[in-house]
C-alpha cells in the first residue's frame, strides 16, 4: 500500500500553505497517516535558507520531492504546500508516486501584492531584491495539474478546500 502525495503549488502569497493545512487537518481526522510539509519549513528545518536562485529553488524542490516520495513509499500520505513550479519536479512526481494529486492555486498578480507579508513583491518591484518567482523570475505554470484553482477571495479559498477533499481518493 502506497501513501498519496498532494502537491499544492502556486506563488508566494497564493495561500497554498493555509489550504495545504485544512486539507492536513481534515484528512488527519480520518487518516492519521498523514503529514504536512511546507517548502519554507523544510528550507528552515535544513538550513538552506539563503540562495533562492532558480537553480538553488530547483534543487530544493527536488529535495522536497524525494521526500514525499519515500514517505508516501511508507504507507503515509503526504499533503505539501511548495513552491516548486518546475516541469522536472511536477514529472518527477508524476513518475515517483502511483496517488498523486497536482493541485495549482492561481492567484492574481495583485491579489498577491496586496497579501504580501514577507514584503518579497514590493521588494522585488522596487528593484531592492532579486530572484522572486513571478516578479523577475519565470515559472512553469503547471500544464497537466489534477486541480487548477483560482484563490483570490475568502469564498473562493472555502471551495477550493472542499474541491481538494472532493478530488482525493484515499482508501
Amino acid at each position: 500500500m502506497k501513501g498519496t502525495l498532494i502537491w499544492i503549488t502556486g506563488l508566494a502569497g497564493s495561500g497554498k500553505t493555509t489550504i495545504g493545512k485544512l486539507v492536513y487537518s481534515e484528512l488527519k481526522k480520518t487518516h492519521q497517516n498523514t503529514v504536512f510539509l511546507d517548502g519554507d519549513n523544510y528550507r528552515e528545518i535544513t538550513g538552506q535558507l539563503s540562495s533562492h536562485t532558480k537553480e538553488a529553488r530547483l534543487d530544493v524542490a527536488m529535495q522536497i520531492a524525494r521526500m514525499c516520495h519515500y514517505l508516501t513509499n511508507q504507507n503515509i500520505n503526504v499533503v505539501c504546500s511548495t513552491i516548486s513550479l518546475f516541469k522536472q519536479v511536477h514529472a518527477f512526481n508524476r513518475e515517483s508516486n502511483e496517488n498523486y494529486v497536482e493541485v495549482f492555486i492561481d492567484t492574481d498578480i495583485e491579489v498577491l501584492i496586496k497579501r504580501d507579508q514577507k514584503g518579497l513583491y514590493s521588494k522585488a518591484i522596487k528593484g531592492e531584491i532579486k530572484d522572486v518567482v513571478g516578479i523577475d523570475m519565470a515559472f512553469d505554470k503547471p500544464e497537466a495539474c489534477h486541480l487548477h484553482l483560482k484563490n483570490n477571495t475568502k469564498t473562493e479559498l472555502e471551495n477550493n478546500i472542499k474541491e481538494i477533499l472532493n478530488h482525493i481518493n484515499i482508501k
